[in-house]
């Protein structure tokens, strides 16, 4: 017996360093960490161009720019769009966040092959250091997951699909579409004047829009019906670029919606115009309350919104009929 102490202590020995090394991971295998495609924070970008190869090229502009002043995003080229600040700040998310796969090729010359070339969607970065990044993307790898990017003049990567899908944003995916602002927990009243319909929604009670009571026309109607009308004039959006109000000429009156909501504590009245001008006579132009933008809207879905009221009442004679 006395023989095997030894070789039974050295086994001992061996199971205690094995425990020990699995407990400080010393058999698992080390995480690869991906290399960030920009190794930059949302934070330090001062300045972004867009150079949109699918725009227009006769007379209009083919790049955007969007800079950022005193803490606030603008779009300073080809004209000061209004911004949708939610997709701006997902979009800078997106730029800082990506990660670049693998490496395709160290250097080329052939960039046409990934489809760098002249087709490729490019973007300028300025950061706040004066540091400038110049962003190119290209076609789709082989696998149809990923896409080929260079950054600068370096090599040739290959970046999730699903990436670039956040990161290859357009000027007019960062555009603010919607020209009524208002938010259904804060509305207190909606007033529609207009050629084909006039009526009131007014809440008499209760917080948040589905816990209010609501009157059409000084008529009890159902919460969810004046939710449903707010949402849809509130998601009412345009397909197109913005105007300057002051660009439309000879304009007709259509209509005019007053809305009465709770912004910070405070009761604010908004009134939004809508016009026409006759050689358009489909199209609507929503001028926003200050008066400085127009927004081009589909005369149909305008009227839907408008003759809306119709359909609660519909639904509320039809339900009191049973």
């Amino acid at each position: 017996m006395r023989k095997w102490i030894p070789t039974i202590l050295v086994v001992i020995v061996l199971i205690v360093g094995w425990v020990y090394a699995a407990s400080q991971n010393y058999f698992r295998e080390e995480e690869v960490v991906q290399a960030k495609l920009l190794s930059i924070q949302s934070g330090d970008i001062q300045s972004i161009t867009i150079h949109d190869t699918t725009e227009e090229t006769s007379g209009a502009a083919v790049y955007s720019t969007l800079e950022l002043e005193n803490g606030v995003w603008q779009m300073v080229e080809p004209k000061a769009y209004p911004l949708n600040g939610y997709s701006v700040s997902s979009w800078l998310d997106a730029l800082s966040g990506a990660n670049q796969e693998l490496v395709v090729e160290e250097t080329t010359t052939d960039l046409d092959k990934y489809g760098l070339g002249t087709d490729a969607t490019r973007m300028d970065i300025k950061l706040k250091d004066n540091r400038e990044i110049k962003l190119a993307i290209g076609g789709l790898l082989p696998a149809d997951d990923a896409r080929y990017v260079r950054v600068d003049s370096g090599p040739v990567v290959a970046v999730q699909t699903e990436a670039i899908t956040n990161i290859a944003l357009s000027r007019r995916d960062l555009l603010d579409t919607t020209p009524f602002n208002m938010d259904e927990t804060n509305v207190a009243s909606l007033e529609w004047e207009g050629e084909a319909a006039t009526w009131m929604l007014k809440s008499t009670s209760g917080d948040g829009a589905a816990e209010q009571t609501w009157t059409l026309n000084g008529k009890a109607i159902e919460a969810t019906d004046a939710v449903s009308l707010i949402g849809k004039i509130k998601n009412l959006s345009t397909a197109d670029d913005v105007r300057k109000a002051s660009e439309l000429k000879g304009t007709v009156p259509r209509f005019t919606l007053s809305v009465e909501q709770t912004v910070n504590g405070q009761q604010v009245r908004d009134v939004y115009r809508g016009l026409t001008l006759p050689s358009e006579p489909d199209q609507i132009w929503v001028v926003t309350p200050d008066g400085q933008w127009a927004y081009a809207m589909d005369a149909t879905s305008l009227t839907e919104a408008e003759k809306f009221p119709d359909t609660i009442k519909a639904s509320t004679t039809s339900a009191e009929d049973k």
